[in-house]
């Protein structure tokens, strides 16, 4: 079943513990979007309140119309400031004991600067470092890509800008105890990708919650139409997967770029 609203369409689909899919395509504007406009479909599920998806300025970079501040946001002392569509919002960060900062393109209240110890002997530098591990996906989060590829004629890359992406936000979830597609911020996963440093021409998103192991959730999501509509997409060629454990309640989310 197809809804549509204010020039968006939405399929209702079924994934238990699963936010609904999202994706956006610029067709062909690149992640400062392009002509025409992006076109964004939310695959919501039932049950699942319909968030309305992604505006249509998520998917580049530049001031939402009318916000009147760059798309950063500004810093007024410790006052964080920037908008969500022409609305302009603002957090005290002096009142939470930090200070604002533009932080990955984007205002944000961080905790001040600590003072370092005092000059002490020099430690033994010891051995030199050993290889650093993988940045891109942890094991659970390489096991959701190598399943997502086994389904799939050509496999996923995993990217690790990507990675981070969904790894913070699967984080935000926990923190919040809130699953969306919707960051505790008011940011949309194209927001996330593109103040990430992530160019993409058609971006996705999948979440769930709950599901205690990457075979459970991959299981999910490719018993909800929208969700594997995503995983299968051939526009599709890069991934990044983030899960956060949350204490035995897991979120995850993937994110999808050409």
């Amino acid at each position: 079943m197809k809804y549509r609203l204010s020039g968006l369409a939405f399929s209702v689909a079924l994934c238990v513990g699963c936010e609904g899919a999202l994706v956006i395509d610029t067709r062909g504007g690149g992640g400062g979007g392009g002509g025409g406009g992006p076109r964004v479909t939310y695959d919501a599920g039932p049950g699942v309140t319909l968030d309305g998806g992604a505006r249509p300025w998520d998917a580049g970079p530049g001031a939402p119309p009318g916000c009147g501040l760059p798309a950063e946001g500004v810093c007024d002392g410790d006052i964080a400031r920037w908008c969500e569509g022409a609305t302009q919002l603002f957090t005290n960060c002096g009142a939470l004991g930090q200070t604002c900062k533009i932080v990955g393109g984007r205002a944000s209240c961080v905790a001040a600067d600590a003072p370092g110890p005092g000059p002490g002997p020099t430690p033994d530098p010891g051995p030199g470092p050993g290889p650093s591990p993988t940045t891109c996906a942890g094991p659970e989060e390489q096991q959701v890509i190598d399943l997502a590829n086994g389904a799939r004629s050509s496999p996923f890359r995993c990217d690790e800008l990507m990675a981070r992406v969904a790894r913070e936000h699967s984080e935000d979830m926990c923190r919040t105890g809130r699953m969306s597609h919707t960051g505790s911020d008011g940011s949309s996963p194209f927001q996330r990708m593109t103040r990430a440093g992530v160019s993409y021409r058609t971006a996705g998103e999948n979440v769930a919650w709950g599901q205690s192991t990457p075979a459970s959730v991959h299981q999910a999501w490719m018993n909800s139409s929208g969700h594997r509509a995503n995983i299968m997409s051939s526009s599709f060629g890069r991934i990044g997967v983030g899960y956060s454990a949350c204490g035995g309640r897991p979120y995850w989310t993937q994110v999808f770029a050409d």
